[in-house]
């Protein structure tokens, strides 16, 4: 019986490819996925250190590929955002900013070096918190009505405390101000809040606005008194402190945060699968529990709703940084 030549050549062929296929397969597994770069624009150590690392870390484990957090400090944290310019639109380098650096920063300079209408794509909103306006725990002042008359009845002595110059607390009191018509007001920028807190309790200053968790050990030691916070509803760890929504002033709602970008021109499925792993991790207890340790709270949305919030809050703070004349770099 005579052997098909052809028969034999795709019996040959078959062999040799599956020796060649395990090795093929072997080669493949043994590359593995780049890491993930999160840059931060602050050094480590601090609250956007911390919350870049714990997001780093889970998403490592949901996804089996390296996350490193890169810290580029100066510049008012905007380095990071500069980086994106540049960065591979492929997901492997994404950026952890707080709203300052973005809803605010590109507004206080000359030139910022991104836009952030145009240069990021937000895949989600990750912590929020609210703000607290305080006094002395001494001062005979117990609510907004009160704080209004003692500017007026002592003009030199009206001051309120923030703790950085050009961040959004700064603004936000400049709104404060405006809101409650306490037209007369001197704004005092401290390196901190440690040092706001000390000259508030002094007396040096009348009022600060800081992040509620910042002043809370101090208020429930009676050295301040949290006149009203700034977020929707009454917070879980101010239930007997009504919110500025609650007082009359919806228009003082507002709420500090940090939020995970991309690069422009980064694909929708790769900003999507980012922003559910970030929903994923920030629906863990375990997560929400580390977050509350640093005094924030677990808040996802949708790369759309993010955007919005993006873009809403930038249009209002632009308004306000550009009514005070505020300039970083003059």
């Amino acid at each position: 019986m005579k052997t098909n030549p052809l028969n034999t050549l795709k019996v040959l062929m078959a062999a040799a490819l599956s020796s060649v296929i395990p090795f093929l397969q072997l080669d493949a597994c043994a590359q593995p996925l780049t890491p993930v770069h999160i840059l931060v624009g602050f050094p480590s150590g601090g609250g956007a250190d911390a919350v870049a690392r714990l997001l780093a870390e889970r998403l490592e484990k949901l996804t089996g590929r390296s996350h490193i957090v890169d810290n580029k400090t100066g510049a008012s944290g905007s380095l990071p955002m500069r980086a994106l310019l540049t960065a591979p639109a492929d997901g492997s380098t994404l950026v952890l900013a707080p709203d300052t650096t973005v809803i605010v920063y590109p507004y206080t300079v000359t030139s910022a070096g991104f836009n952030p209408s145009t240069d990021l794509i937000p895949i989600s909103r990750v912590t929020s918190y609210d703000f607290a306006l305080a006094v002395r725990g001494e001062s005979d002042i117990r609510s907004l009505d009160q704080l209004k008359e003692a500017t007026r009845s002592n003009p030199k002595a009206a001051s309120i405390a923030n703790p950085a110059a050009g961040n959004l607390l700064h603004f936000y009191a400049i709104a404060l101000a405006k809101t409650l018509g306490m037209d007369n007001v001197t704004h005092v920028p401290y390196r901190g809040v440690a040092p706001a807190i000390t000259d508030t309790i002094g007396g040096e200053v009348l009022a600060m606005v800081a992040p509620v968790g910042t002043v809370l050990a101090q208020a429930n030691a009676g050295k301040l008194r949290i006149l009203a916070t700034t977020g929707q509803e009454r917070g879980a760890k101010t239930p007997n402190i009504a919110s500025m929504k609650e007082l009359g002033y919806a228009e003082l709602i507002s709420s500090g945060w940090f939020g995970l970008f991309a690069p422009a021109k980064t694909p929708l499925e790769v900003v999507q699968k980012n922003s559910e792993l970030v929903r994923q991790i920030l629906s863990d207890p375990t997560t929400q529990t580390k977050l509350a340790a640093l005094d924030m709270d677990a808040s996802w949305n949708s790369p759309q709703a993010f955007r919005t919030l993006v873009d809403t809050e930038g249009r209002k703070w632009a308004g306000v940084v550009k009514a005070s004349g505020f300039k970083a770099d003059q």
